[in-house]
């Protein structure tokens, strides 16, 4: 069942009363499941109440799922964040905690006791003194590359390491291995151990 997506809610209902009346007639006997198409409409749930509100006039007759071509908003807002990787710069100070949905390129300074969360992967590519943090809500899959050597902490979702004399290079990738450790090796194994996300850098 298709609901015009450019009439208001009262002249939806009264067809839609007008239409099962027809049905009912037509159909005297048996239960009649109803799949509705709202199109470029989303019902908010006043309105799907409304549409029920119809059907319950109607015992035999049910709305099985309701189906529209759009989406919300805010769940699209946060998909694209996800996917995305985002230019930051500037100066993260001591007490800061920036934090980021989806990939980050850092090319500003991160100054000790400052923070730098981000959901996806991390590349460095300003002086670091201070917390990295990639994957935080659990992505095990995330990465940090660049230049940590100055680095005061780097984690990737819960495994932490802590930065002390260290001979890490400005190509530096740190990764949780298949023993679930924080490792370390070159950016040049980015394709091998992180194919998708080496695919998606490509494309940028």
């Amino acid at each position: 069942m298709q609901l015009a997506d450019w009439a208001g809610m009262t002249e939806i209902t009264a067809q839609l009363q007008t239409l099962l009346e027809r049905l009912a007639q037509d159909t005297p006997e048996g239960s009649v499941d109803f799949s509705i198409e709202t199109g470029d409409r989303l019902l908010p749930e006043a309105q799907l109440a409304q549409v029920q509100q119809v059907f319950d006039g109607f015992p035999r007759f049910a709305i099985k799922s309701v189906h529209a071509e759009v989406d919300h908003v805010a769940p699209l807002r946060q998909r694209f964040l996800a996917q995305s990787v985002h230019l930051v710069g500037g100066i993260i100070r001591s007490g800061q905690v920036l934090d980021y949905t989806g990939d980050v390129l850092f090319t500003g300074t991160l100054h000790r006791s400052a923070t730098l969360r981000a959901t996806g992967s991390i590349f460095v590519m300003g002086p670091v003194e201070g917390l990295l943090i990639a994957g935080f809500t659990g992505d095990q899959d995330a990465v940090i590359v660049g230049d940590i050597s100055g680095a005061g902490q780097v984690r990737i979702a819960d495994t932490v390491e802590v930065i002390e004399k260290n001979t890490y290079g400005p190509q530096t990738l740190c990764y949780i291995n298949d023993l679930h450790i924080l490792d370390h090796g070159e950016l040049g194994a980015l394709g091998k151990l992180r194919p998708k996300l080496f695919r998606k850098l490509e494309d940028l």
